[in-house]
């Protein structure tokens, strides 16, 4: 739909949604400056479509296709081109066909003017209100878009970038691998988990929905914050705080970046008396009324019930390869990697799963290049030769 001039990308003016500028910094965003862009264009194809209303998906064939596909998960709440550096790119270059989607959360956040506020459907979202007075907004929040809906989205563009390579390149892809990061690890796990279409996957800081494990802990890790108790933040599965060289934390700098949007944007889409999403409330003014407090939401039997209806089980389809970073202070290890591993030995399907934690690395990449934390490490080239592995052991 045609945005409205108060309201645009997180990225700015000069990098308005829609543009390649915007791709381009999408991808950027989550990629270490150690991966670079390929000196040229990658020869191949590229089909770009949607499945449905707010969905668009790509699929892109390389000249030198392997006969193998990659179907891509999408972190956060970003665009189908979010992974293209990250993954896209250097699969392409050796020879992999390359699916993903935005998830159906059309174009994710929007950042608008003091006193604006976007309409999806008819219904006004609620704001993530800044200092400064503007607000962010987020499809996720729109009616119907339901986090259900994400594993759905994922089997249905693997089966559509199926058909298109199979109608492009004359036959199907020999074999089907899943990649994701963070919330699009989740994705890959879903879709392993409820279908056959996959020979292998990898997932990487992955995060995890059930009852007990989820997200929605980040509320009591703000509080102990705002109080100034980091040993309960490490008490609730967090790894240790580490301290830069300015004298600034690690903690602090996912308290300010991610800790509290990301509490806020899950919270209010689950909980029945702020959710738009479920139908629940057509107001955004609940939703709103947790800025500033979210420290202090927990989540009701209702809450849990409902990401029950969407939790991981364990129960893979394919073999998988399960890498977490050491100081992952968003998706925690203990909280969203241990427990996972102990689904899988529930379900009995350790046969079929390998995984590893990577020393000193943090959430996203870019982080681990910040010279005012020195100790850290990028977890990006173990996660490229644990995919090597997998298609090692998958087809031999």
């Amino acid at each position: 739909m045609p945005l409205p001039p108060w309201a645009g990308s997180l990225f700015g003016p000069a990098v308005p949604i829609g543009s390649p500028a915007y791709a381009a910094r999408d991808a950027s965003d989550l990629t270490p400056t150690v991966v670079q862009p390929p000196p040229e264009p990658i020869p191949g194809r590229r089909v770009t479509g949607s499945l449905g209303p707010a969905q668009r998906f790509v699929v892109r064939i390389p000249d030198r296709w392997n006969g193998r596909l990659v179907v891509a998960g999408t972190p956060a709440q970003r665009s189908e081109f979010a992974c293209d550096r990250l993954f896209g790119d250097p699969l392409l270059a050796r020879g992999y066909a390359y699916a993903t989607s935005n998830k159906g959360e059309g174009d994710g956040a929007l950042l608008l003017e003091p006193g604006r506020r976007i309409t999806i459907n008819g219904i006004e979202l609620p704001r993530f209100l800044l200092p400064d007075g503007r607000g962010i907004s987020f499809w996720f929040h729109a009616p119907g878009h339901r986090m259900e809906r994400w594993r759905d989205d994922f089997i249905a563009v693997t089966e559509r970038a199926r058909e298109i390579i199979r109608a492009s390149c004359g036959r199907e892809p020999e074999s089907t691998y899943a990649i994701g990061l963070s919330n699009g690890g989740y994705e890959v796990r879903r879709a392993i988990e409820s279908s056959d279409l996959y020979n292998g996957a990898l997932t990487w800081n992955a995060a995890l929905w059930t009852p007990e494990h989820n997200l929605l802990v980040l509320c009591k890790a703000i509080e102990a914050m705002e109080h100034g108790d980091t040993a309960r933040i490490e008490a609730l599965g967090f790894p240790p705080d580490v301290r830069g060289i300015d004298g600034n934390t690690l903690y602090r700098k996912n308290l300010l970046i991610y800790w509290y949007l990301t509490a806020w944007l899950h919270a209010t889409h689950l909980d029945p008396s702020t959710s738009l999403a479920h139908g629940d409330v057509t107001d955004p003014g609940p939703a709103e009324y947790w800025n500033g407090r979210i420290s202090s939401w927990r989540p009701t039997d209702i809450v849990r019930e409902r990401i029950a209806g969407f939790a991981n089980t364990g129960n893979i389809r394919c073999k998988l390869i399960d890498l977490a970073s050491e100081y992952d202070h968003l998706i925690p290890p203990r909280i969203h990697f241990e427990p996972y591993r102990d689904l899988i030995v529930a379900s009995g399907k350790t046969d079929f799963y390998r995984s590893e934690l990577i020393p000193n690395a943090q959430h996203v990449d870019p982080w681990s290049e910040d010279p005012n934390y020195p100790g850290m490490q990028l977890g990006y080239p173990r996660v490229m030769t644990a995919f090597e592995e997998l298609g090692a052991w998958v087809e031999t």
